[in-house]
């Protein structure tokens, strides 16, 4: 509760007060957008354990659901980054497909270390994030438009490599213990080497989006990253320089989506062609929205991102562990689509309403 004091001081600086329980939540969703997702993923996890009678927390169905967390909680994170400069990349399952495939293949032709292929099919994504970024910023094509030419050409380079087949990848240690080589075993403890392994893909990402949120609130890059998604031509004005700064983030955007990629080929033995189809992509946008990040620039969060990421596998795998049809996830994924729009965008206005 706010004291009388206060109330009376800001509002003789014309700060708006919120008077209603709904302006007061919405005030605390403005300062920490990570907290309605974190209840809903909460609500989540309570329903889907009950409904599937204590299974849903076992360490092999958390397992499953942490791997698709990680793997779209990486892309996501890299949306957020595009999203805050009112920009987006729809070529990142390109890229999630391509970098690990380069990597396979120069380690079965070549016999190159599958470290050292990790290290160029990160490179290529930050190329490939390099060229869209250029292509934004350089040439005026609309991000929207440039990637999704992108997303084709990379499609069509990982398909007719190698007839479209999937690639057996080789076993090196401990590049897959590291990476995440393991499923749980339902027999075997979670502390044990295979236990830890099955999660690491998680942890992966967790540094990664740890790493950002730092370089996001507490680096100069980070406040021009926002600075350029809430206004542009002021950014522009004290000196910043927006176009490197988009360009920047959508080679880091492309490093994520590789690297990404490549644990996701680590941890099931298999460089697959099909396995980044866009659908991957929209619902990392997807989780990217629902967990607060706004599609207009200028504030995202990429923990809300990754909280998200849980949110949208929990509901692909756990509807359909209590027995829903498989496609009925989308149903209440396009949802809570619409519905953190809605909350986003009331919450944006009532900051601009303080601001007044």
């Amino acid at each position: 509760m706010v004291p009388s004091n206060e109330v009376g001081r800001a509002r003789k600086t014309g700060v708006a007060v919120p008077d209603t329980v709904l302006e007061k939540a919405l005030v605390l969703l403005s300062r920490y957008r990570e907290v309605s997702i974190a209840v809903v993923a909460i609500v989540l996890v309570v329903y889907f354990q009950f409904g599937s009678d204590g299974g849903f927390l076992t360490a092999q169905f958390q397992s499953v659901v942490l791997r698709d967390t990680g793997r779209l909680g990486l892309i996501a994170v890299a949306e957020v980054l595009l999203m805050i400069t009112g920009e987006i990349d729809l070529s990142l399952s390109g890229t999630f497909s391509l970098a690990p495939y380069i990597m396979v293949l120069m380690s079965i032709a070549w016999g190159v270390p599958l470290a050292v292929g990790a290290v160029v099919g990160i490179l290529l994504g930050v190329l490939v994030g390099l060229v869209n970024g250029l292509l934004t910023v350089r040439f005026r094509v609309p991000s929207l438009i440039s990637t999704v030419g992108t997303l084709f050409f990379l499609q069509g380079i990982v398909v007719s490599i190698y007839n479209s087949q999937p690639i057996i990848a080789p076993t090196e240690e401990p590049f897959n213990a590291i990476f995440g080589e393991n499923l749980a075993d339902p027999s075997g403890s979670i502390w044990s080497l295979t236990g830890i392994t099955a999660f690491t893909p998680f942890l992966w990402t967790v540094l990664v989006v740890a790493a950002i949120a730092l370089v996001l609130n507490r680096t100069t890059f980070g406040l021009h990253t926002i600075a350029t998604g809430s206004n542009i031509t002021g950014a522009r004005e004290i000196g910043i320089r927006t176009d490197r700064v988009k360009i920047c983030n959508f080679m880091i955007a492309g490093a994520c989506a590789a690297f990404a990629g490549i644990i996701n080929t680590a941890q099931f033995a298999s460089a697959d062609p099909q396995a980044g189809s866009p659908y991957l992509t929209l619902q990392a946008i997807a989780a990217a929205v629902i967990g607060g990040t706004s599609l207009l620039g200028g504030s995202g969060t990429p923990v809300g991102a990754l909280i998200g990421a849980f949110v949208v596998a929990s509901l692909n795998n756990g509807l359909v562990m209590v027995g829903a049809q498989a496609t009925v996830s989308d149903v209440y994924l396009g949802a809570a689509i619409v519905a953190a729009m809605v909350l986003n965008i009331q919450v944006d206005r009532l900051r601009t309403r303080r601001r007044v």
